[in-house]
C-alpha cells in the first residue's frame, strides 16, 4: 500500500468512525505506530484532522475542503471528460473534483471551443486560460469559492447548457446530492436545472458522509462518475436502480 493511498484510507476510516487511536490505525493498516504518526501529521497539516494524545479525530468538512483522494479525483476526471466534445456548453459546479475535471479538459488537445458557465471563482480563473467563460454577479462569502445570491439563481434560470458537472458534500444514504450550507442551496439547484444532462463527479469518501440539504435528486442525475469500493458497492446498486448510469473510474 503506497503512502498516498494509505493517507486516503486513513482519512476515510476517520470519516466513518469520527476518531481512532494510533494503535488501532497501525493494526488496521499493518504499519508501525511511528508511520501512522507521520501520516496523521500530514493529514493535520492539510487541516483535515486534529490529533490528541494517542489518537486522531476528524474535522467537519465540506466540498471546499483541501485536496484529499487526489488519485481518485484524477481518475474520475479522466472518465468524466470523455463525455465532453468540442463546442459544448458546460455548467461547472464548485468543488475539488469538478476542478479536477477542469484540469483534465484544459490538458485535452482533442477539445476546443467550450463555453463554460460557473459560479466557482477557481474554476472561472482556471478555465478562462483556454475556454470562453461566463460568471454571474453576486456575493462571495468568506472561506467559500462560490459566487452566491439571488442574482446567481436568476442568471442560471435564463440559461440552457449541454452538461452540468456537479459535486456534493456527500451522498451517504441520501435521496441525491447534498450540501451543508443553506446559502448555496438555490444556486446549486439552479446550476443543475439549466442542463440537458447532469453528471455527478464524487470520490469514494462522499459515500460515508452527507450534507444537510439535497439539491439534486438521483432521479434527476443522468450519470454518476465515481470509484467503487467495498463500502459503497451496495449504495451504488441502489443508485443505479433509480435510473442513474454508473461510470466507474
Amino acid at each position: 500500500m503506497n503512502k498516498s493511498y494509505r493517507l486516503d484510507q486513513i482519512y476515510a476510516s476517520l470519516l466513518r468512525n469520527g476518531s481512532a487511536t494510533i494503535e488501532e490505525l497501525a493494526s488496521a493498516f499493518k504499519v508501525t505506530p511511528t508511520t501512522i504518526r507521520r501520516d496523521l501529521l500530514l493529514l493535520e497539516e492539510r487541516d483535515l484532522i486534529y490529533r490528541a494524545r494517542g489518537s486522531a479525530h476528524i474535522k467537519a468538512r465540506d466540498e471546499t475542503s483541501p485536496e484529499i483522494f487526489v488519485t481518485e479525483k484524477k481518475r474520475i476526471a479522466i472518465a468524466a471528460s470523455k463525455f465532453v466534445t468540442t463546442g459544448l456548453t458546460l455548467s461547472l459546479d464548485s468543488g475539488s473534483t469538478v476542478n479536477a475535471v477542469v484540469t483534465q479538459l484544459m490538458n485535452d488537445d482533442r477539445i476546443h471551443d467550450l463555453d463554460i458557465i460557473t459560479h466557482s471563482l477557481a474554476t472561472a480563473l482556471q478555465s478562462s486560460k483556454r475556454f470562453n467563460v461566463s460568471v454571474p454577479g453576486g456575493a462571495v462569502y468568506k472561506q467559500m469559492d462560490s459566487i452566491l445570491g439571488l442574482e446567481v439563481v436568476e442568471f442560471y434560470k435564463k440559461l440552457n447548457v449541454d452538461i452540468a458537472f456537479l459535486s456534493s458534500t456527500g451522498v451517504h444514504n441520501c435521496a441525491g446530492l447534498t450540501l451543508s450550507y443553506p446559502v448555496q442551496l438555490m444556486v446549486k439547484k439552479a446550476a443543475a436545472a439549466c442542463a440537458d444532462k447532469r453528471i455527478a463527479v464524487i470520490d469514494s469518501s462522499k459515500f460515508i458522509r452527507r450534507g444537510i440539504y439535497v439539491f439534486c435528486d438521483w432521479h434527476d442525475i443522468d450519470i454518476l462518475v465515481t470509484v467503487k469500493t467495498d463500502e459503497n458497492e451496495e449504495q451504488l446498486e441502489k443508485i443505479e436502480k433509480m435510473g442513474v448510469q454508473i461510470v466507474l473510474a
